[in-house]
């Protein structure tokens, strides 16, 4: 796997410990999507649940589709304005006060300019699912004042019993949110379908957290043909399994913890190379 650096200055631990020794509360690694301003955190305390059988945090099933979503554009030239992958507090408008501003860092192209939004959800806080928006660019009223609207939104989702609340509410209330004031083609806004395809299901009750990213990566394959296929336009022969390449999931545990520690090293020769970050950082 490769690895994409954070793009936010650096800032030591709170204890002023070395990340091999960080107590709780200490940064010891930190993943963003190339261009946005909302870092997936992680903190020390959350490395244990990179262990098997446990819950994954928000930001580490974050770090997952940043990564994910970083490594498919790296993969190619002018895939910048194919997507942008957002935190999973992007499902949770409760804790915006407004509409929220700065989620892309000054100069990049706007979140709803892309192909493709995505983001993991979690509408319990307890499961999550992974949320795809395809061309809301077209509902950019700037961009495409008359021409045809493609918008349409997937629920990627590991267990069908825990489906979102209300995802087509949710769906348009993010979307007027993210637009941050640019104006919508409100007419087409009230029109956007939103698929919930059947998708492989997970065989525990611990590992929701993979399945945003390991999805996504598997979409990224191929966008328009995933794309046909959830929405039913095009089915993809072969079994549910096969088709969303189930197997890989039982090594995702472990690809994530060696991402997440290698991001961990990474910072600690960042801040041992920083002439400008006070001592002590002991060795």
């Amino acid at each position: 796997m490769s690895w994409t650096f954070s793009h936010a200055r650096l800032a030591p631990p709170l204890s002023r410990n070395r990340i091999d020794d960080a107590v709780t509360g200490d940064l010891v690694a930190e993943q963003r999507f190339y261009g946005t301003t909302i870092p997936a955190d992680i903190a020390q305390e959350q490395l244990q649940t990179l262990e098997p059988g446990q819950w994954l945090t928000a930001d580490l099933c974050s770090f997952y589709c940043n990564e994910v979503g970083n490594a498919y554009l790296e993969a190619a030239p002018g895939r910048a304005e194919d997507l942008v992958v957002l935190h999973s507090r992007t499902w949770d408008l409760a804790h915006w006060k407004g509409t929220p501003k700065g989620v892309r860092v000054p100069g990049a192209l706007h979140t709803l300019g892309h192909k493709f939004v995505a983001f993991p959800g979690n509408d319990n806080g307890s499961h999550f699912f992974l949320c795809i928006i395809i061309f809301p660019c077209d509902l950019l009223y700037d961009l495409n004042p008359n021409g045809p609207v493609r918008t349409k939104a997937l629920i990627l989702n590991s267990l069908h019993n825990l489906q979102p609340r209300d995802p087509d509410r949710k769906i348009k209330d993010i979307l007027i949110r993210l637009a941050e004031g640019r104006q919508l083609r409100e007419e087409k806004l009230q029109d956007i379908k939103v698929f919930l395809p059947v998708m492989p299901q997970q065989p525990n009750s611990f590992d929701c957290g993979l399945y945003p990213g390991h999805f996504l990566s598997v979409f990224l394959s191929s966008p328009e043909t995933y794309t046909s296929h959830c929405t039913g336009e095009a089915l993809i022969d072969g079994s549910l399994d096969v088709i969303w390449k189930h197997e890989r999931i039982n090594n995702a545990r472990h690809w994530l913890k060696r991402l997440v520690l290698a991001s961990a090293k990474i910072r600690q020769a960042a801040l041992d190379f920083s002439t400008d970050i006070p001592s002590p950082f002991a060795t």
